[in-house]
């Protein structure tokens, strides 16, 4: 007995001597599947490589698809927890499915741009035009929508002339005049926005709630997650909730961004020297992430689903109390 505790002893003082730390118990394993052309892959990929996630107990395994890949990774249980479409989320929970927001996560920087050139001055002038959209059924589409409706009127489905394809293409569609408008992914939204010689800024979500609750909308890709496997181990739910906030947080140090962009830039489409300077722009003003997700915060993010509600965008409101797992 002497001399296997002095094996133990000698085992825990070399782990010291070598600097690896200590845990009190085992890092939980979680998978995430998150969508390329994104700034999740800055933020997850780059966190981890910096620890930031092992420091909150967890081990995480992240998988980038394409957007039609990763929207379907939550639903099938291929990831039982990620940051995730909210408003198409908020759906499913509408219909049945057991699902619970455990965190904030990537806010709708998703404006509605139009060539520099256009006539388009409002956005009561994008009625009867062709607004390109990357996919209907995103978070930051159908939060968008509501915005638009619940600040100028207007229902992009129902008064414009609607144009669906992916996210590169859709901007080129811009530049070359297919489409009047354009409502795309962060990563070419930013991209808009890093070229003010050629393209304008018509509406921006954000800016509309910060204005109305001084929160922005979190419904682009709140950290969502099975009840079963929240219910499972709540302790890992809230560890990986406050590790997706730290990467998030991790990721405005202007060179923790630098870093992350030099070996994901590719995967994220983010690699122009401008796009690079915007994100890092965005980053730094706190205009990318909510990550608070604390009673106050919450409210403000159920008070934007009760307005989409008012404007037919989703059937209901799922209870906060039920179905957001507030951090402490």
């Amino acid at each position: 007995m002497r001399r296997s505790l002095a094996i133990v002893g000698s085992v825990i003082a070399t782990l010291v001597v070598a600097g690896i730390p200590l845990s009190a118990h085992a890092l939980d394993k979680v998978g995430v599947v998150i969508p390329r052309d994104s700034v999740f892959v800055l933020s997850y990929f780059g966190a981890k490589d910096a620890g930031v996630f092992e420091k909150f107990g967890i081990d995480i395994d992240i998988d980038a698809r394409p957007f039609a890949g990763f929207i379907a990774s939550l639903p099938s249980k291929q990831t039982m927890a990620t940051n995730y479409p909210g408003i198409e989320a908020i759906e499913k929970i509408n219909e049945g499915v057991a699902w619970t927001v455990i965190g904030g996560g990537l806010t709708v920087v998703n404006d509605v741009f139009v060539r520099k050139d256009s006539p388009i001055k409002t956005v009561a002038d994008l009625r009867g035009k062709k607004v390109g959209v990357f996919s209907t059924g995103s978070g930051s589409f159908m939060s968008a929508r509501a915005a638009l409706i619940d600040a100028d009127g207007l229902d992009v489905v129902k008064d414009t002339k609607l144009v669906q394809v992916a996210a590169p293409a859709l901007f080129k569609f811009l530049q070359d005049g297919s489409v009047d408008a354009m409502l795309n992914i962060s990563s070419f939204t930013v991209e808009a926005m890093s070229e003010p010689d050629n393209f304008r800024d018509l509406f921006s979500p954000n800016a509309y709630w910060v204005k109305k609750t001084g929160y922005p909308i979190a419904w682009a890709g709140p950290l969502v997650a099975w009840q079963s496997w929240v219910n499972e181990n709540p302790k890992r739910a809230q560890e990986l909730a406050a590790a997706s906030d730290a990467a998030f947080r991790w990721l405005r140090n202007p060179s923790n961004f630098d870093a992350a962009v030099k070996k994901y830039g590719e995967l994220a489409g983010v690699t122009k020297p401008a796009q690079i300077a915007t994100y890092k722009k965005l980053l730094e003003e706190k205009r990318v992430f909510l990550t608070t997700w604390d009673k106050k915060a919450v409210d403000a993010e159920w008070k934007f689903l009760g307005m989409a509600q008012s404007h037919g965008i989703i059937m209901k409101v799922p209870p906060e109390s039920e179905y957001a797992l507030v951090q402490k």
